[in-house]
């Protein structure tokens, strides 16, 4: 019984060999270089949300989209909240926001149904709307029920 195993270990060492010699040769690990005069991102993550912001109400703007009044709403004051995290007052968060204006205008947003700057503003848009549709609108005074005449 023993020869058995031993002719059968014997018999399947070259297959062993040749599938060894068969796997594909591992990827090189990529060659990560540190460039020792770049500048770090120091953004926070706010000052990135505002810009995004900015960027998405410009091209709004620029490309004259139909936002829904609750949506839009619900952007400004998201503006203005990330405003005040950055101590920026209004004026600052103005013209902050006239110079993203300005950056978005020069790169000619196309504003064509289905392109891709109109989808990144569909994509925004619909975070808003999905937000105003679970937030309970303000509750009206309840309309007083109708008298019905005495019988």
């Amino acid at each position: 019984m023993i020869r058995l195993f031993a002719a059968l270990a014997i018999a399947a060492a070259p297959i062993a060999v040749f599938a060894q010699d068969a796997a594909p040769a591992e990827a090189a690990a990529p060659k990560i270089e540190i460039d020792p005069t770049a500048v770090p991102n120091a953004t926070s993550p706010q000052a990135n949300l505002l810009t995004g912001l900015y960027a998405t109400l410009a091209t709004i703007e620029i490309c004259a989209v139909e936002v829904d009044a609750t949506v839009r709403d619900g952007m400004v004051i998201d503006q203005r909240r990330l405003e005040r995290a950055l101590s920026m007052d209004e004026a600052a968060g103005d013209a902050a926001y006239a110079e993203i204006k300005a950056d978005v205008e020069t790169t000619s947003p196309d504003c064509t149904a289905g392109s891709a700057d109109l989808a990144s503003v569909d994509a925004v848009t619909s975070i808003y709307a999905q937000q105003a549709s679970a937030t309970p609108a303000a509750t009206a005074p309840a309309a007083a029920p109708a008298e019905t005449p005495a019988q």
